[in-house]
């Protein structure tokens, strides 16, 4: 039975961890919560629940429910539905959003929301998947199971973080996404997260052709390709294997607990580049009191980013290492120590 008209859109925003999931939903929310009852249901892959206390603190108005420390694709499947009927029973929304970890497999997301459609009163539309553009490699794409995962559940591929790569590696992963198959309805290459608000009007339907659309600022165009059905299935026997070394850990503190923010800094960033005990982290985020006010920090990819966070809750902090577990007392030791400059110039090989 298909949903009718009255059915609540519901949109799927995957991709791996660090690509800019939360920042795609946050601008989405900027733009149109105002005037729409958006729902968004969070699966951090941490124990502290960052990505949802973001988005509620960034878009106050907007019902946000978090399935914490899993992931929603293996152990927290179960809870999915339960999870959408509490959002739909707090508030008659006019849109849901749903943001799977960075770790689990959208497909099975995907399979089990299909299959619930009229039950839960939800119109699946297609699937947004993000991928970094700075890390696009046609050979390690094709090679490693974990990028096709989430290539294959794609209906909207998104190549993010174009501003932090040039030109050539961005038409490359164009070229390469058009000979995807199952074939994409579009390709969206963009920054910072940005969408065009179309991607979330597009039917559950598949349209006649496939399309790139280029969010940039300084180059917008659209391109039609050759036309083509898009048949998008999943595997009923799909395996997802997470690997087994790598560890979720995180903390939260007391809202009065204020860092120095160029100590804090200069710390996150040296446990990213250098482990903590011979562990390698992965992933690291988290929203700070610091002396210059409350920050959001996020360290993904090699890159580190900040601003200023309307939380104010809580310290709360989530990483992701490999190949041992690190605790929140090794943790706080690390990132609050006092700053060593002779350790950091001898790091940094400066005289």
């Amino acid at each position: 039975m298909t949903p009718d008209s009255s059915s609540i859109p519901c949109h799927i925003v995957a991709g791996p961890l660090g690509v800019g999931k939360t920042s795609a939903i946050l601008s989405y929310l900027r733009e149109h919560a105002s005037h729409q009852r958006v729902g968004v249901l969070v699966n951090d892959f941490g124990p502290v629940g960052l990505d949802s206390t973001t988005l509620q603190a960034e878009a106050p108005g907007t019902q946000v429910l978090n399935v914490p420390g899993g992931c929603i694709c293996c152990t927290m499947l179960a809870e999915l539905p339960g999870c959408i009927r509490r959002l739909i029973s707090e508030q008659a929304l006019d849109r849901l959003i749903i943001e799977p970890s960075g770790m689990a497999s959208p497909a099975q997301v995907i399979d089990l929301l299909r299959s619930l459609q009229d039950e839960l009163n939800i119109l699946l539309h297609p699937a947004i998947v993000l991928l970094g553009a700075p890390e696009f490699d046609e050979e390690m794409f094709a090679r490693m199971p974990f990028f096709h995962m989430f290539c294959e559940a794609a209906d909207i591929l998104v190549f993010n973080r174009c501003d932090q790569t040039d030109t050539s590696k961005i038409d490359r992963a164009k070229l390469w996404a058009d000979q995807l198959d199952p074939p994409k309805l579009c390709v969206v290459t963009t920054t910072h997260g940005q969408l065009p608000a179309e991607l979330f009007d597009l039917p559950a339907a598949s349209p006649e052709a496939n399309e790139t659309l280029d969010t940039s600022p300084t180059d917008h165009r659209h391109n039609d390709h050759v036309d083509h059905s898009h048949h998008h299935g999943h595997d009923d026997d799909h395996h997802h294997h997470h690997d087994p070394s790598i560890h979720p850990g995180g903390f939260i503190l007391e809202a009065e607990r204020c860092f120095e923010e160029e100590v804090l800094l200069v710390n996150l960033m040296r446990v990213c580049q250098q482990g903590i005990a011979g562990n390698e982290v992965l992933r690291l985020k988290g929203v700070f009191h610091t002396s210059a006010g409350w920050q959001s920090l996020e360290i993904a990819n090699g890159e580190i980013s900040f601003r200023h966070s309307a939380h104010r809750r809580d310290n709360r902090m989530e990483w992701i290492t490999k190949p041992g577990v690190v605790d929140q007392a090794q943790m706080l030791m690390e990132i609050d120590r006092p700053l060593n400059w002779q350790e950091i110039a001898d790091s940094l090989n400066v005289n």
